[in-house]
């Protein structure tokens, strides 16, 4: 092997495993923003305290968890992306299926409801851009642009879009 034999090897083994790590990132931040939204909507419409928080509830968890970055601005755009994509359920529950700690969660949460309930009424258009390409192709920065256009139809189009852009 001579020198930019070396250099062409170190060069693909960077650019393929920098690759692979970013995705990895963007699939963990994606499922983390949609649990969390799918979390704030069970809790805004089922559980029996959410009087107690009412229209507050997002600024009380900023203030609870003081997390870096997570705050009612955040939040909101949680509850947005999985109110304008629930048919990520079956490709976020899968992802995470390998991450022990969240899986024994979800388990216990199965058993009070927090997967029982139906997702069907949100899922009425036919030309739905099929759920594991929104959750394998696209950033979990372009969701949250994307998941902010109320229009259907050009939501569909920018998510096709950026899909055939990525």
């Amino acid at each position: 092997m001579n020198f930019e034999a070396l250099v062409k090897h170190i060069s693909t083994i960077q650019n393929t495993l920098q690759a692979q790590a970013a995705h990895a990132v963007n699939l963990a931040l994606t499922s983390r923003n949609w649990l969390m939204g799918c979390y704030i909507v069970e809790f805004e419409q089922n559980r029996e305290d959410r009087a107690a928080y009412g229209e507050q509830l997002l600024k009380k968890l900023e203030q609870r968890l003081k997390i870096k970055g997570l705050n009612e601005r955040r939040f909101r755009e949680f509850r947005r992306l999985y109110l304008v994509y629930p048919q990520l359920k079956v490709s976020v529950t899968q992802y995470i299926a390998s991450q022990i700690q969240i899986r024994q969660s979800l388990t216990a949460e199965s058993e009070n409801g927090i997967w029982k309930f139906s997702t069907e009424p949100l899922q009425t258009e036919t030309w739905m851009i099929p759920a594991d390409r929104l959750f394998n192709r696209l950033s979990s920065t372009h969701l949250n642009t994307i998941s902010g256009i109320e229009n259907p139809v050009k939501r569909a189009f920018y998510e096709m879009e950026t899909i055939r852009g990525c």
